[in-house]
């Protein structure tokens, strides 16, 4: 496994499939209950249409006139001034960031009421990492709009599995004497994220094998499972620090010998990253590190 690629391993706003929905005890018709989904599904992507483009007073504008929109760090503003300054200091200090909105339910507890939660995932620019906070944000209805009476915004620096989303998809690489494919995807009925990869040096029988990645329930960190076709298995811990995911790796070869490695994933852009493994030791043996490996993704 060791130097084996052993990764042990919006503007998306989901528009009705996968989010929950629920009304309020005396229901209406269904077609008006859709619709009032309908209309807050529209203000998520409103929201981050008009982050992305940097409108701090559009973004003000989507809150009631004495509307609450409370911070990561409990800071609370209060009113549209106060929002919009506070995203247009957001924006001098961020200058591209950007912004997708990952809806998880819609709820209606009374008539002109509805709840929405989800993730919001911010991307600083395209050789930062993206991370995610989750979010609530209460609706009020006036004069027959929708508009956010307080929103709440909390959980910055937790693991989540889709803080991974962006290594969705196929990668492959090459050096003097190998070839390194591998390949992520969601699982459409679990949240967990399944990985199959391939590495190929001249003159041996290339290494196959199998990757299951989720959340820790006891831990609360991003674990993977590995498996290779010869038997060899892994497990391995997941954490990012903004610009490269590092994999601590321990596992057992096919023939019983122990090993652990750490393997660094750094994000070049949003289709390039490199692959490099370090603190290699086998066998209570010390091997060297490897040199930084490029990766691409393929369209």
């Amino acid at each position: 496994m060791l130097g084996r690629i052993t990764l042990g391993l919006l503007i998306v706003v989901a528009a009705g499939a996968g989010v929950s929905i629920s009304g309020y005890a005396q229901q209406p018709a269904r077609a008006s209950l859709e619709s009032d989904q309908a209309a807050i599904m529209k203000s998520a992507r409103d929201f981050a249409e008009a982050f992305n483009r940097g409108d701090a007073r559009a973004l003000a504008a989507m809150w009631t006139e004495s509307g609450e929109s409370r911070d990561n760090d409990g800071t609370n503003f209060v009113g549209r001034a106060a929002i919009e300054k506070s995203y247009s200091e957001l924006f001098r200090a961020r200058p591209g960031a950007k912004i997708e909105v990952l809806v998880k339910s819609v709820r209606f507890p009374a008539k002109d009421l509805a709840i929405e939660e989800g993730l919001l995932r911010l991307t600083a620019g395209p050789k930062q990492l993206p991370t995610t906070t989750t979010y609530v944000a209460i609706h009020a209805r006036e004069g027959g709009v929708w508009k956010i009476a307080l929103s709440s915004e909390s959980g910055h620096g937790q693991d989540r599995l889709e803080d991974l989303d962006w290594l969705l998809g196929s990668w492959s690489g090459k050096s003097d004497n190998a070839a390194v494919k591998f390949a992520f995807t969601r699982d459409g009925q679990k949240p967990l994220i399944a990985g199959t990869f391939t590495r190929t040096v001249t003159g041996q029988t290339p290494a196959n094998g199998s990757i299951r990645l989720a959340l820790d329930p006891e831990t609360g960190r991003l674990r993977s499972w590995g498996f290779e076709d010869d038997g060899a298995h892994s497990q391995a811990i997941w954490s990012h620090d903004g610009k490269n995911w590092t994999i601590e790796i321990r596992g057992v070869l096919a023939n019983g010998t122990a090993f652990s490695e750490t393997i660094v994933l750094h994000r070049v852009d949003a289709d390039t990253i490199t692959w490099r493994a370090i603190d290699r030791v086998l066998g209570g043996e010390r091997l060297p590190d490897t040199r930084p490996l490029r990766l691409a993704r393929q369209k």
